[in-house]
């Protein structure tokens, strides 16, 4: 089953890959126009978020012994789970949010960010110029007590190379 589908992704990415080199300006259109659409989901629920990111802290008791075991660069012990806070509370909001703009699937893929959906609708081929479907991938960031709040911490897992697919079985990233 995992192969099923190699050969036609190869030659339908590869695609996609030319026309957007070729329509670069596209790429940044349908990122600000998602960008919009989150900062507008940010401020609609400014209230909502703040007052649920807030709740970890009124349920510290219940939750208070069991901490995330040794996570982030050089854990000193206490590790609070302000990532899984800010992940459980925005990522259910967003999927309802965009739902009531979009068909909104999820991708099936079992690595990534925290949130990852396929946004479909009429409203996204006059951009995107070839589909009406954008892959929009969320990586929350939240910061505890002892966090720089100022800086966010990015894996190297989330930094994408050059997308180049030169063999059906090979992806190159540098």
């Amino acid at each position: 089953m995992f192969e099923q589908y190699r050969e036609n992704q190869f030659k339908y990415y590869n695609e996609a890959r030319r026309y957007f080199i070729k329509n670069f300006e596209k790429l940044i259109q349908i990122e600000k126009f998602c960008m919009e659409i989150l900062s507008d989901f940010i401020l609609k629920y400014h209230n909502e978020i703040k007052r649920d990111y807030n709740e970890a802290s009124f349920l510290y008791p219940f939750w208070q012994n069991y901490p995330p075991d040794e996570r982030g660069r050089q854990p000193k012990g206490d590790q609070y789970p302000w990532i899984e806070v800010g992940e459980h509370v925005l990522c259910p909001k967003i999927s309802r949010f965009l739902d009531t703009q979009f068909q909104v699937t999820d991708t099936g893929l079992p690595t990534g960010p925290d949130d990852r959906y396929i946004i479909s609708g009429r409203q996204l081929h006059p951009i995107m110029g070839i589909t009406d479907s954008v892959w929009l991938f969320i990586d929350i960031k939240s910061v505890g007590p002892r966090d720089d709040q100022d800086h966010a911490v990015m894996s190297h897992n989330q930094i994408s190379g050059n997308g180049k697919m030169d063999k059906k079985d090979l992806w190159s990233y540098k």
